[in-house]
């Protein structure tokens, strides 16, 4: 699995059907995502799914907002689905 962070416009380009988690940060401008997909063009990415999780936590106000951050486990158990995504 891949991670990363990417705009939004970099996001409408790829196969959703290869995405796994997904996470719009608080102003709707990026993403983080886990993927099989390999993403050239992104603006940070992770070795590892702990990396992410931790990126999360140090820049919580951007993606969570409340002082938090992603955890692992719920970046594994929580599913993209497109058909829910505003």
């Amino acid at each position: 699995m891949n991670y990363y962070v990417i705009t939004e416009e970099i996001f409408n380009t790829l196969a959703k059907d290869n995405i796994s988690f997904c996470l719009k940060s608080i102003d709707g401008s990026k993403r983080l995502i886990s993927t099989t997909d390999i993403v050239n063009e992104n603006i940070e990415s992770f070795e590892n799914i702990n990396t992410c999780s931790q990126y999360t936590f140090n820049n919580s106000l951007e993606w969570v907002g409340d002082g938090t951050g992603v955890e692992v486990q719920d970046i594994e158990s929580t599913p993209y689905i497109s058909s829910l995504d505003p």
